[in-house]
């Protein structure tokens, strides 16, 4: 094999190396063609952010997804329920209110939401965030329930009725 041959293949192989410095008149440099990623996150890596599943709290950069290409643009996973979930859900719920969140999770219940929460856990970090009463009043709105009769207020009128009944059999 001649000399440059051999410098030929140094030169391929150096060139299609990502991680190559260059010289240059200015002194060394990096690789021209080496593949920079600018990762856009819109939010500060120790933000404190919040899993809409678990609603732990938690820093994001703690929330971010390696993959083979480098931090994924799209998916996150929190690291507390180790569920996964889209990133604008992430840097949305930052900004939501109670009536928001329950806006968000009740068309998503038909698909599996109570399944991947731990209620307890859940519903305790709810009222921690104050939550409780706003989220369930929208919720249920949202819901379609019937917020006719309870079953208290149901029992109550079923004794008052029977006790209506007996005082008009009643002999006289």
């Amino acid at each position: 094999m001649s000399l440059e041959h051999k410098r030929y293949e140094r030169q391929v192989k150096a060139g299609s190396d990502k991680h190559q410095l260059v010289f240059t008149s200015q002194g060394v440099g990096s690789n021209p063609k080496a593949k920079t990623v600018d990762v856009n996150l819109m939010v500060p890596p120790d933000k404190k952010v919040t899993c809409p599943f678990c609603l732990g709290l938690s820093e994001f950069r703690l929330f971010l997804v390696s993959t083979k290409k480098g931090i994924s643009r799209s998916m996150v996973k929190c690291p507390l329920c180790k569920q996964g979930l889209y990133l604008k859900t992430v840097v949305g719920m930052s900004k939501w209110t109670a009536a928001e969140y329950a806006g968000w999770v009740q068309p998503y219940s038909r698909s599996g939401f109570w399944k991947k929460v731990n209620f307890n856990l859940w519903k305790r970090r709810l009222e921690l965030m104050g939550w409780t009463q706003e989220f369930w009043d929208r919720y249920k709105e949202l819901k379609g329930e019937d917020r006719g009769e309870s079953y208290e207020d149901w029992i109550m009128r079923k004794q008052t009725e029977q006790h209506e009944q007996e005082v008009m059999e009643a002999p006289q």
